[in-house]
Order: C-alpha cells, then structure tokens, then sequence
C-alpha cells in the first residue's frame, strides 16, 4: 500500500476507536495474502531534533500497534519525513517497530544499514525488500557515518539489487520519488524502474505523489509508479483514491497483479480507507488504464477486477466474457 502517516487528525479517531481503526476497511483484503507492507510516512515518536521545513510529521507511540494488527509485517522508512526529529525520532521509530515484531528497510543509521533488506520466506519462496527515497532534502540521505535514508545511487542499485537478486527468489524495489500531485512519471522514475527490472527485480512500487500514477508490465516485472495514499492524516482534496497493489508470485515470478482502488478521500473515510464499490471501481479503471497506456510498449489490459494483463495473454471479450479496458 502507499503512504501511511497517523498523526495529526487521525490521532483523535485513533484515540476514540482504537489502535486498529485506520486499518479497519481494508480488513478483509489483508487476510486474504501473507504479506502486507506499506510506507511508513513518518517517524513514530513523541519529539526529538525537528528539523527545519515546511512540514514536520510524527505519529504518536503506540500506532505501530495497530499496523501489526492489521497484518502489516514490514514498511518501507525511505521517504522525506522519517527524520523529521531527527535521530531521536529514527531511533524511536526502530524501537517502536522492533516492539512490535515489524520488520523495516530504506532507512537506517547509516548507508549500509539503510541499504538492508527486510526478508520472510513465504510457502517456499524467499523475498527480499528494500527502499530507496529520491526526495529531499538531501541532508536526510544516509552516509557512511550519518543515519538517513537510502538515496538510489546508481552504485549501490548496481551493486544490491543483482546480489539480492542471486540470494533471494523475488525482490521487490520501494521507491519513494516523483512530486507531488504528478499524474505520470517523470523520466528518470521510468529509467530507474526499468534498471532495477534488467538487474533483477521482481516488482517495483513506488509513492510520494499523494496520488496514483500508472502501472506497466515490464516484460514479467509490474511496475505500480505510485500506490497515492493510504491512511494519510491530512484533508486533501487531490488525494482522493489509492491502490493497493495485489501480487501473486510463484517460482519466483508475478504471476498475477492486481491494483485494488481505495477511497482515501478523508472528507469521507475520517482515514479509514475502503476498497471503491464496484460501479465507482468499474469507473476508475479506465482512467488507470489511459494513465497506463503510453507507459507500456506491450498493449496491455486491465479487467474489472483491476488486474493487469498483456493483451496477448487475454480470450477475446466475446469468447471469455470478461469486460477490459485495452490499448
């Protein structure tokens, strides 16, 4: 899922309802696979050494409760507000997500750690996932003796992603990129995602635009170029539907992916996201599509159940009875 950040007005539904409310809408989505990772938007902290910027964000200790109840079992800390207070904050954040058996990754107390993979092994299959965050400001960027985020330097995606990639069966790449309110990727957002599917990706996902952008097949790897929000407490009226991303892997290939749209409009979910009804879905398809469509060099096609397809592997409508959307 795209970003995560539960503080702020969502601290008083938090309160009221429970640790677990945020997650509540999407309950049974989450049961049904055995992994859920999400972007952890912001520190979990009560202080520490804010720094200078337009937007601090912290989330209240004990939130990270409600991401284990939710089955969320890792989230990416490669983003633009994780050292909004600074070490104090990293570290408190660490230890929150230690507390509650949470793995982490894209971020840490310096480069190399920053640049470690959280693993599971799931029915057989080993996966690897790690983070990058192309966002400023560049102090927040992790050194060899400085905590901070992973900066995606071409050295070290040369270097991690072909070893993960000869020591796990599927490694996903979370990039943290793009600006803000931008419908389609930027330029070096499609060469570094095709970069790290020649290395050896299996999936790539990306946020930070608050909003979703397109998704391409690249060959047999999905690219998601943003999931847009998640549970996010702010009254944005841009950020209105994010996705979830639903990847079905086997022999250590997607094998099948799906983008499940949410109505994250906080006007009217008090951030508690729910999966979009069918006639809203059926809706929003066509427009992920049309935002997808210059994005794949394969025509591709999207079914009323959001997943996506290369059109060469789809029965015509009239044979299969199945509504797409197609190049």
């Amino acid at each position: 899922m795209g970003d995560i950040f539960l503080g702020n007005w969502a601290e008083d539904y938090i309160e009221k309802y429970g640790v677990d409310y945020p997650f509540r809408g999407c309950e049974e989505l989450f049961a049904d696979v055995d992994l859920v990772v999400g972007n952890l938007e912001s520190p979990i902290t009560e202080g520490g050494e804010i720094f200078p910027k337009d937007f601090n964000l912290k989330s209240p200790p004990g939130c990270q409760e409600g991401l284990f109840a939710a089955n969320i079992c890792a989230v990416n800390l490669a983003n633009n507000h994780i050292m909004d207070y600074g070490l104090t904050g990293l570290n408190a954040t660490l230890s929150a997500l230690d507390s509650s058996n949470i793995k982490y990754f894209g971020a840490g107390l310096n480069r190399k750690t920053a640049l470690k993979e959280a693993s599971f092994t799931i029915k057989g299959q080993s996966f690897a996932f790690i983070g990058f965050s192309a966002t400023f400001p560049e102090e927040f960027w992790a050194t060899d003796s400085t905590p901070g985020t992973a900066f995606p330097w071409d050295e070290d995606i040369r270097e991690v992603i072909p070893r993960l990639a000869g020591v796990y069966d599927v490694v996903v790449v979370s990039f943290h990129w793009s600006a803000e309110k931008l419908e389609f990727p930027k330029d070096y957002q499609v060469d570094l995602a095709h970069l790290c599917a020649e290395l050896g990706a299996d999936l790539i996902v990306g946020h930070h635009p608050h909003i979703a952008q397109g998704v391409e097949l690249y060959g047999d790897v999905p690219i998601f170029y943003s999931l847009g929000n998640f549970a996010f407490a702010s009254y944005s009226e841009s950020a209105r539907i994010g996705l979830v991303a639903v990847v079905d892997f086997q022999g250590g290939k997607a094998v099948c992916s799906k983008a499940v749209p949410l109505n994250v409009y906080n006007a009217e979910v008090n951030f508690q996201p729910h999966p979009l009804p069918e006639k809203a879905r059926a809706e929003y398809f066509p427009y992920l599509f049309n935002l997808s469509l210059e994005l794949n060099q394969n025509p591709i096609v999207i079914t009323e159940e959001g997943e996506i397809r290369l059109k060469l592997y789809i029965p015509e409508p009239e044979q299969a009875g199945i509504k797409e959307y197609r190049r």
